[in-house]
């Protein structure tokens, strides 16, 4: 059993890994990165704005209890 029969490190595939070259353009790659930002601030501000409502505030139990007795 020599070196060469173990499998490399998990860091060290990793980098080859990391450094290949890719196979999209950066542009591609660009594009793909700009569309999903805008799928994931749009999906953000959804949140962000169901849970900005009234509705969602005093379904606190404490909230209920305390302010809207």
């Amino acid at each position: 059993m020599g070196n060469s029969d173990r499998k490399p490190g998990l860091i060290k595939r990793l980098w080859k890994w990391w450094r290949t070259p890719s196979r999209l353009a950066l542009g591609t790659l660009l594009l793909i990165g700009f569309v999903g930002g805008i799928v994931f601030w749009g999906g953000f501000n959804t949140g962000m704005e169901k849970a900005n409502t009234e509705e969602f505030c005093i379904s606190c139990h404490e909230m209920r209890n305390t302010v809207y007795q």
